[in-house]
């Protein structure tokens, strides 16, 4: 049953991407990061920030207790955000442009933004064009335009969406 539900909870929310991933211009402008402490590993690329963490870069907003980044060709392209006992990490971007943005809530965010995959899991909730899942875990592949969304308990899948309005009044 529970696979049931979370089969007709993917094809509900089928349609929550639209084409693309992220704003075109969002990878190239400025990383800006906040923490209370950071570790940086050169070899790697990897990065480790910790306590209250923000990051910013063009639409994207990011706030965790715990941020891992991988930065790949001198860009940003992957990011795992964990949240703590008293908040959950969360995420901002905006998809497409002149649609509202995409936001997203759960225990641990890990997002490859090079693939334009998201991956909440822990109490996950995803919100983009007027709709929104939750689940204990999400699989967004914004780039495919495809969210898979599951739990371990009956009915623990829900999502909610707003029917366009008709032009024409019954």
């Amino acid at each position: 049953m529970i696979r049931a539900l979370s089969s007709a909870a993917t094809l509900v929310v089928a349609m929550i991407a639209g084409p693309g991933w992220a704003l075109p211009g969002d990878s190239a402008q400025k990383l800006v990061i906040e923490a209370d402490e950071s570790t940086y590993e050169m070899s790697t690329g990897t990065a480790v920030f910790t306590g209250t963490v923000r990051i910013e870069q063009g639409t994207l907003r990011v706030t965790a207790s715990r941020v891992t980044t991988t930065n790949h060709a001198g860009r940003l392209s992957r990011l795992v955000a964990e949240g703590d006992a008293e908040a959950p990490a969360t995420l901002r971007q905006r998809i497409n442009p002149g649609e509202p943005f995409a936001t997203a809530r759960a225990a641990r965010i890990d997002y490859v933004i090079t693939d334009g995959r998201l991956e909440l899991s822990g109490d996950a909730l995803l919100k983009h064009n007027d709709r929104e899942i939750s689940g204990q875990r999400i699989f967004w592949d914004i780039e495919e335009g495809r969210v898979h969304a599951r739990s371990e308990q009956p009915g623990g899948v829900t999502g909610e969406w707003q029917p366009k309005q008709s032009a024409t009044s019954d």
